[in-house]
């Protein structure tokens, strides 16, 4: 009996505001004629710019500069006074994607034409908070000017993504009612009333105090830092808590980067890589390295940062652990590495760009394309007899010996319930075909 219903509700819209920045609101107010709107012609309405003081009293600065609240009644000419407040900068951000698009125009809102070739937009990006009120009002405006027929598409955004909050523990005293530190001989109690005090995990906020400043931040680790801090912490669309462990992490993560491209005596200008004439282990770097770009590319598309900043620390441990240094594959590793990690850490990486050699701007270069052909490791799979009777199939690389593939097999489960405890009196191994153990 019951049924799908989709219900709209617009929250209350405060419009007007008493602060100086914003946009005046274009009416004036007569004794005679009311309230009147400032004509086509005289728009805009600008702020005055001989403002002493920004700060609202009980009333709007703007109350204070006679020569702009002062002014004539568009329809009798009599004395009149402007609005006061300005309007909230929901107005103005709520339709400024449209003005983008055409943002000379000086006859119309904008040019139609041009609009519906580039709306709607493809990616929103906004808070849980942000969403319930900029989105919702840019929508309602997006179907206003729609019913107008300005538009083509009554929404303005095809996709929301909403990141989630920063958190961060502090410690909190009850009786003081704000965030204390401890004394110094009990960090769990207030040093000021010597209550015990409480630790608490919430959204960073100026009122709580609980902020970490971003200057002195920059200033003592690096915008690098900051950026891998958040982006590596865990999913973007879920709360993520900041700590100083996550921290010392990203530094030690760009550290290892700088520290490896110090190493390099020389770097060789490698664009292309021919696979057929790769060694084993370069072809496993090469392997690795298109496994990496194609990961990568597609955790940035579906948002999953810190699974793609996984890649790279497992690709920059492999190029540390690589032996021949002067490969071309190798050399080439190094300058897709960079690449990829532009979008995340932009300063190190234009940096270690300029010391290999490259120009111009790391940032006008192409994002590294894969290799589909060499995604995979060379894994077969080989049949694991006991005693003549299948017990298991391992996935391992091709070409190993008989003895590495023995002692993989005792690492299963299914393997050793029925090799423990027995004698093994041999093992046949036919070369990426099979391997039968026979047991007592």
């Amino acid at each position: 009996m019951g049924g799908k219903k989709v219900s709209y509700r617009l929250r209350d819209w405060l419009i007007s505001r008493q602060r100086y920045w914003g946009a005046p609101i274009p009416v004036v107010y007569c004794p005679k004629c009311g309230i009147v709107p400032v004509p086509e012609k005289d728009l805009p309405v600008k702020l005055p710019e001989n403002i002493k003081s920004f700060l609202p009293k009980g009333r709007s600065p703007l109350e204070d500069v006679e020569e702009f609240i002062n002014t004539k009644c568009p329809k009798c000419g009599g004395p009149a006074k402007r609005d006061p407040d300005t309007m909230d900068t929901f107005v103005d951000s709520s339709w400024y994607f449209l003005r983008y698009i055409d943002p000379h125009n000086d006859e119309n809102i904008f040019d139609a034409e041009k609009v519906n070739f580039w709306m709607p937009v493809d990616q929103y990006i906004g808070g849980a908070e942000h969403a319930t009120k900029h989105l919702i009002y840019a929508r309602f405006i997006q179907k206003v000017l729609y019913d107008e027929g300005l538009v083509k598409y009554d929404e303005p955004f095809e996709y929301l993504f909403t990141q989630g909050l920063v958190l961060k523990r502090f410690k909190w005293c009850k009786k003081c009612k704000s965030i204390r530190n401890g004394k110094e001989d009990n960090p769990n109690i207030c040093e000021v009333c010597g209550e015990v005090l409480e630790e608490k995990l919430e959204m960073m906020s100026k009122s709580r105090g609980n902020i970490v400043a971003v200057a002195p931040f920059v200033e003592d680790k690096g915008a690098d830092v900051a950026r891998i801090t958040i982006l590596f912490a865990g999913p973007a669309e879920k709360d993520m808590e900041w700590t100083d462990a996550g921290v010392e992490g990203a530094k030690r993560f760009l550290n290892r980067i700088w520290n490896l491209f110090e190493s390099v005596k020389y770097f060789k200008k490698v664009e292309k890589i021919f696979p057929d004439n790769l060694t084993k282990e370069e072809k496993k770097l090469y392997v690795l390295l298109n496994r990496t770009i194609y990961e990568v590319m597609r955790d940035i598309k579906e948002f999953h940062f810190n699974t793609a900043l996984a890649r790279l620390m497992e690709l920059l441990n492999f190029l540390y652990t690589f032996e021949n240094k002067e490969s071309n594959v190798y050399h080439y590793s190094l300058r897709c590495f960079l690449l990829m990690l532009a979008p995340f850490a932009p300063h190190i990486s234009e940096e270690l760009w300029e010391k290999i050699g490259e120009k111009p701007s790391i940032f006008e270069n192409k994002f590294p394309s894969y290799d589909e052909k060499y995604l995979e490791f060379d894994v077969i799979e080989i049949p694991v007899q006991v005693n003549g009777k299948l017990r298991d199939v391992l996935k391992v690389e091709k070409g190993l010996g008989k003895d590495v593939v023995f002692n993989i097999a005792l690492k299963s489960p299914k393997i050793k319930k029925y090799v423990e405890g027995r004698e093994v009196v041999k093992v046949i191994y036919v070369k990426d075909k099979l391997l039968n153990i026979v047991v007592k």
